[in-house]
């Protein structure tokens, strides 16, 4: 055995003492048990202490008299009078166990641990021997002891093998002096001396270990036998209960079926009473779907049923689960039968209802994802056989997530099972309607024309039969609600499509029917996947553009009543190298739905802050006003405030020269968060404008709760407002509301002198828009300051 694989098997024995000194406790987890196996270790451990004391001793006094003229005399002579004293203290130790015996588990478990350590006392001394009595040139004597130190291990193997720790610790601290003597002697035969010394202790460590599992299997069978007595003479009456209160039904019949025995809850299963059961001829049922189960075990057999039943004398209808097995005598002829009987019937309604819901919508009832894979395959097949093309509809409810925010869950889900209920009478016989998840339908139509052309219009039919039913009024609860929907459509035949395919393709089609207006309906056009390919290459380049710099900030310069600078509005441009300029209108969204807007935003944020410190050590900027648009995934972030304070303080910038502007969207979410929010900016002295106002649907009653500086008045209302009354009045409302709160008021998208003259008249004083400025780059802006 070479020593990798001799240190190999040491470790593994190591490994296999901790898994046997931590699985012990395990045992049974029986306070009694552990106590009983406890107090069988001492006593073997003290049966055999005796004649180990004498041998002890004996051994010593050998050992002490062949190296006393190798050893000093005081070393030789303190040794062996260590040695007598822990002679003496084991043999008063087991003398004391032997006279006084205890039975409480506690009282055991210390006399086991007291034990162990008077065990290490009597190891250490011995193994000290290895040690001091070791002499440095003397090979003979050097023999003489190892042999000596080897032969009390296998004494203390067999002594306290009954405790794999005594015996352990005994082995190990003997053996372990001499062998480190060995190896720090230098010498290379001793140090060879020493590694076969560590392998046999290895050794006695595995032979411990199978020493130990076998005495300690004995303790253990000899206690389960003991208490086996006592198991045998309670069965009987254990039986006798189990069988009486068992939760399953257990009956006996003779070898004619005729019920000899059953307990309670088979009398119960059948709706009936064990007087009426015993000595019913189960022949005589009036249900004999149980016979041939029951006369398996007559015949020797197994039997099993599982099905529905009805009882003779009750008309119970039960769904029952029932095997039966042969009953015995001990020379093993068939005496009859034993049956035990379940009542399975609310596990098979549960199961009914699992499957029922693996395949259907549990809210509204309409076949699931799932289900609509495998009808989409069936109506495919359909096309093969019948050369006819079908059609696949996804329907997307408009603007239900607004009606879920504002009236509740509960109220949304019943407005989905009224939309699901209107959807099915608007389909043919045969159709399907399934419900993908949240406001999204599937209508799959079948057996359409064979003519591409004709089977488009069955579909569009169809479609605006389910457009016009969708946007009638819901009376929900105590609300009513109009509601409308957006169509994507696709047909489909035996030639081209798979499931996934088609299902894109619906869905492309019914984000054009949103991005169209809504309320609309839209068939796939093969062009719609060009775009969708352009917008997944816009979307890749988007993430690069951080990164390689092609975003810059354009500013649009604000004025106030006296043609004097206020500020500016930061906007962002990205100056693509090969398209050019891109619209943040068509960056700006993918930006949002990606997440990409995250990082956007914060260059934005740090762009304009940098400006600002910039502006500020120049006379005609240094009270410049930068407005920075927030997006809504932005705002909501947890640590948004942190993000913007940190980036405020890091430039070193006037917290009030910077305008966070933030939309109606973004706030009315969730109040209390952006009032938070906006209040711990609002600390440091960061203004905030709500963009926008006046295009929301219920802003009003949450205005005066957030700590705003500024409305901003949108465009839409500045637009018309030299010829649209509604208009006029809408920003004259909007500028007395904002006065009346203390609020500045700005007018974004002022484009004539009319139109600037007609909000000063009704009290707006700050402007923004094409009058004064388009946007431009930031040289172009601080030229146009420079002209005044």
């Amino acid at each position: 055995m070479n020593m990798a694989q001799a240190s190999t098997k040491c470790i593994g024995s190591i490994q296999m003492l901790a898994a046997v000194i931590f699985r012990y406790p395990q045992v049974e987890n029986n306070v009694n048990k552990n106590a009983a196996i406890q107090s069988a270790q001492l006593q073997q451990l003290l049966s055999i202490s005796n004649v180990s004391l004498v041998a002890s001793i004996l051994i010593a006094t050998i050992l002490a008299y062949m190296q006393r003229e190798v050893i000093p005399p005081r070393i030789l002579l303190s040794w062996y009078y260590f040695m007598v004293l822990a002679t003496l203290l084991r043999a008063g130790q087991i003398i004391t166990y032997q006279r006084h015996s205890v039975h409480d588990a506690e009282a055991i478990r210390v006399r086991l641990v007291r034990f162990r350590l008077v065990v290490l006392v009597s190891s250490l001394v011995w193994g000290s021997a290895g040690w001091l009595l070791f002499p440095a040139n003397d090979p003979h004597h050097q023999v003489f002891l190892i042999l000596m130190l080897a032969g009390m291990t296998v004494g203390g193997v067999i002594s306290f093998s009954a405790d794999l720790v005594s015996a352990i610790v005994f082995s190990a601290l003997l053996i372990a002096p001499v062998t480190i003597r060995l190896f720090v002697s230098g010498d290379s035969l001793l140090v060879s001396t020493g590694l076969a010394t560590m392998l046999y202790l290895c050794f006695m460590v595995m032979s411990m270990l199978h020493i130990n599992r076998n005495i300690f299997d004995n303790v253990t069978l000899r206690l389960e036998a003991s208490g086996r007595e006592k198991t045998v003479r309670a069965s009987e009456e254990r039986y006798r209960l189990l069988l009486r209160h068992s939760p399953v039904g257990i009956f006996h019949y003779d070898t004619n079926l005729v019920i000899t025995y059953c307990n309670d809850r088979f009398a119960e299963i059948l709706h009936n009473s064990i007087d009426r059961l015993v000595g019913l001829d189960i022949k005589t049922l009036k249900d004999q779907a149980v016979i041939s189960t029951l006369k398996k075990a007559v015949n020797g057999n197994i039997g099993h049923y599982e099905g529905n039943y009805l009882a003779t004398y009750s008309d119970a209808n039960k769904w029952l689960d029932m095997t039966s097995a042969p009953f015995r005598d001990e020379d093993g002829i068939i005496l009859g039968g034993i049956a035990i009987v379940q009542d399975i019937s609310e596990r098979k309604a549960t199961e009914e209802q699992s499957k029922y819901l693996a395949f259907y919508d549990h809210l509204t009832k309409l076949p699931n994802r799932r289900l609509l894979v495998d009808r989409l395959e069936h109506a495919f097949a359909s096309s093969v056989r019948t050369g006819r093309e079908g059609a696949l509809l996804i329907i997307d409810l408009d603007n239900f997530k607004s009606l879920n925010d504002t009236l509740g869950h509960q109220v949304g889900d019943l407005f989905l099972q009224q939309v699901a209920l209107r959807l099915a009478s608007c389909v043919r016989e045969g159709d399907t309607v399934a419900r993908l998840g949240g406001d999204e339908f599937v209508v799959v139509l079948e057996n359409l024309s064979e003519q591409p052309m004709e089977a488009a219009t069955q579909a569009e039919a169809i479609g605006k039969k389910i457009l016009a039913a969708l946007s009638l009024p819901y009376q929900l609860e105590t609300y009513a609600y109009h509601s409308t929907a957006s169509i994507g459509t696709t047909l489909f035949n035996a030639h081209r499509q798979t499931t996934d395919e088609l299902m894109k393709q619906a869905d492309i089609a019914m984000y054009q029917a949103k991005k169209a207006g809504r309320n609309d309906l839209r068939f796939f056009d093969p062009k719609m996947q060009a775009s969708i390919t352009d917008r997944v290459e816009l979307e890749n380049e988007l993430r690069k553009a951080l990164d390689r710099l092609q975003f810059q900030l354009y500013y649009q310069i604000q004025m106030d009543s006296s043609n004097q600078p206020l500020g500016a509005e930061a906007l962002i441009r990205w100056i693509h190298p090969l398209r050019g300029m891109i619209s943040p209108a068509q960056f700006i969204p993918l930006a949002e739905e990606t997440g990409l807007i995250l990082p956007i935003g914060l260059w934005v944020l740090e762009t304009a802050c940098a400006q600002l410190k910039t502006w500020q050590q120049l006379d005609f900027t240094r009270d410049l006003v930068l407005a920075v648009n927030v997006s809504a995934k932005q705002f909501r972030q947890s640590g948004f405030a942190a993000e913007v304070r940190d980036v405020v303080q890091r430039h070193g910038i006037k917290p009030s020269l910077l305008k966070l502007e933030l939309t109606e969207g973004m706030l009315l979410e969730n109040i209390e968060d952006a009032i938070a929010t906006m209040s711990t900016l609002n600390e440091i002295g960061i203004q905030f404008s709500l963009d926008d106002f006046g295009t929301g649907f219920s802003s009003l009653q949450y205005l005066k709760r957030l700590p705003l500086d500024q409305l901003k008045i949108d465009q839409s209302f500045v637009r018309d407002i030299a010829t649209d009354n509604s208009d006029k009045a809408i920003v004259r409302t909007i500028i007395a509301m904002a006065q009346s709160l203390g609020m500045a008021v700005i007018a974004e998208g002022v484009e004539t002198e009319q139109q600037r003259q007609l909000l000063l008249e009704n009290g707006c004083v700050h402007y923004q828009g094409y009058l004064f400025s388009k946007p431009v780059p930031l040289d172009e802006f601080e030229a146009l300051l420079k002209l005044g």
